[in-house]
């Protein structure tokens, strides 16, 4: 749990940090380019009721040659009842070869969702992970 915990930070991190940084003290090399998964998210349809989609974050769970799957979040004022400061409110999976934005929350498992996105988002990611390979 520790592992995730502190690889979602340092996602959630460079998110943060915006597009085009440099992350190269990080593991993994094309880090920086999951800003552009975000911002797919966020140029969406996904539906966000909760907060506005600018305040959405992705955790990142796999990240395969050909898919990336990611929770959905955003942050939230830790309690003192309540130490959590990220709330999920879905899934995703990116198609990395077919640029194809799926919602697969919940129940979407089996019968998910394409989503419509801006595409210069997926320009830029293919960029960014070129430069990274």
């Amino acid at each position: 749990m520790m592992i995730i915990k502190r690889y979602s930070c340092i996602l959630l991190l460079s998110i943060f940090t915006g597009l085009g940084t440099n992350q190269t003290a990080f593991a993994q090399p094309h880090l920086e380019c999951y800003a552009y998964v975000t911002e797919m998210v966020r140029s969406s349809n996904f539906p966000v009721h909760e907060v506005g989609k600018d305040k959405i974050n992705l955790l990142i769970d796999d990240d395969q040659p050909s898919m990336i799957s990611a929770q959905v979040v955003y942050d939230v004022i830790s309690q003192p009842d309540n130490p959590n400061t990220s709330v999920a409110i879905g899934w995703i999976q990116y198609d990395v070869n077919k640029h194809i934005l799926w919602n697969n929350s919940a129940d979407l498992n089996e019968h998910r969702v394409q989503l419509t996105y801006n595409k210069k988002y997926a320009v830029g990611f293919d960029q960014c992970h070129k430069k990274h390979r």
